[in-house]
């Protein structure tokens, strides 16, 4: 099998918004010109809106991460607020120009992420790549459906349902994100949770700002804070890049996209969006605790019904993001094994595509369950896996596919070290600081 079968390269598509056709052909990021890829031809279902795919990245990047933001500054001093700002501008960076990989070759996209590894890297490339993501995006989902069950058993505490447990919170979590990945086709089918995820975000913010700004006037001693701590600053930068991590989805997301050329407005505004609310949250958890505060900034909060309804938003929050992760496994696996209905047809498309979901599900659920010490095993090798696939690997993609297209500047290769250089600091320190906690 030659690498243009394997990388099963797509048709650009149409940039028009006017279009109503479900699948167009045109222009992407770097072609000059339609194209068709002969039999390797796939329809791509270019469903969502500009609107949708903001919704989208802010749903899966903006999660747990959030409310370690202070306990960062903690680390770091009031600097962290830059680092934020620096984060921010690395990750949509690096989400562009991965989605520039797919575009390298005029005339023809990629499919995934793997693609891209494989076009740069050779066949070794795609087998990492591939494993890296689908270990990464399998493991969180666990982790938060673990969380999630955990969460739900600590605010069920005083009711009629509490002697569940642990387990079956855990189990029930696991049944929810089945439901609705089974349910849901294709991206587009997941708007709504990408909506609600958002909503309950923001919910939650508000909730930690206001909580935190009305018990300011409580504290007669201010905490102390810091302007800067230098050898505390890589632990606090690492700490915030690892709260924008969401790459491993772009491909999938930008797939889905009815105007393509959008995906740069669309992920720079949804990243600035998340930068602007980790900056409040940040700044007033270490701006009222200072040194004092706690991780998560819950712990630090005055206690009482506020509280119970930011627990619960976030909570909805990982259950409604973990079917929209998983989309980025699920379409590139039901590609390799052909579950399409041009093969099958369409009941027996949905019967496999369900099967299948149901079996990896299932996998999940199970592990999350039995596995002894998963979710403090997972985030071992998540940091190795999060580290490479969205700061490192998108970097020397883009370098090695686009050296001989273009002349890079002196400038863009300083960058790019820097962000190579703060992707392997935050693999060191993600999982020394993962295997402590073991």
């Amino acid at each position: 099998m030659t690498l243009h079968h394997r990388q099963h390269q797509q048709p650009l598509l149409n940039d028009s918004s006017n279009s109503n056709s479900d699948t167009t052909n045109a222009e992407g990021y770097g072609s000059v010109s339609n194209g068709h890829d002969g039999e390797d031809a796939l329809e791509i279902r270019r469903l969502s809106s500009t609107t949708e795919t903001f919704f989208h990245i802010v749903c899966i990047t903006a999660g747990t991460g959030i409310l370690q933001l202070p306990y960062a500054l903690k680390s770091g001093g009031w600097a962290g607020i830059a680092y934020i700002a620096l984060a921010a501008a690395i990750s949509t960076y690096t989400g562009k120009i991965l989605i520039r990989c797919l575009y390298h070759k005029h005339g023809a996209r990629l499919q995934s992420y793997s693609d891209i590894a494989e076009a740069a890297f050779g066949l070794r490339g795609r087998v990492v790549v591939r494993a890296l993501k689908d270990f990464n995006l399998l493991g969180v989902v666990g982790v938060y459906i673990i969380l999630a069950g955990i969460s739900i058993d600590s605010l069920v505490v005083g009711t009629p349902v509490e002697h569940l447990g642990e387990r079956f919170w855990i189990a029930a979590s696991a049944v929810a994100v089945w439901l609705a990945i089974v349910a849901a086709r294709q991206i587009h089918d997941m708007f709504i949770l990408s909506i609600f995820g958002t909503l309950t975000t923001v919910v939650m913010v508000v909730i930690v700002v206001w909580l935190g700004i009305g018990d300011s006037g409580f504290i007669h001693t201010r905490p102390p804070t810091k302007l800067i701590d230098v050898k505390m600053a890589p632990i606090s930068l690492a700490s915030i890049c690892f709260s924008f991590g969401g790459n491993l989805n772009w491909p999938s997301l930008e797939a889905s996209m009815k105007s393509p050329k959008k995906w740069d407005k669309a992920l720079s505004l949804a990243t600035a969006f998340i930068a602007f609310i980790y900056a409040g949250v940040a700044a007033v958890g270490y701006g009222v605790y200072g040194d004092h505060v706690r991780s998560p900034i819950f712990l630090s909060l005055p206690p009482g019904m506020a509280i119970v309804t930011a627990k619960a938003m976030i909570t909805a929050h990982v259950l409604f993001a973990c079917p929209i992760l998983l989309t980025a496994v699920f379409i590139e696996a039901e590609e390799d094994l052909d579950i399409s209905a041009i093969r099958f047809g369409e009941t027996k498309e949905r019967i496999y595509r369900g099967a299948f979901r149901t079996l990896l599900m299932l996998a999940i659920a199970l592990a999350a369950l039995f596995v002894s010490d998963f979710s403090k095993v997972v985030p071992i090798l998540g940091a190795v896996a999060a580290s490479m696939v969205v700061f490192v690997i998108p970097v020397a993609c883009y370098v090695r596919l686009f050296s001989e297209q273009r002349q890079f500047s002196t400038g863009e290769y300083i960058w790019c070290a820097l962000v190579v250089g703060i992707g392997l600091s935050c693999l060191v320190i993600g999982t020394s600081q993962a295997v402590a906690d073991l």
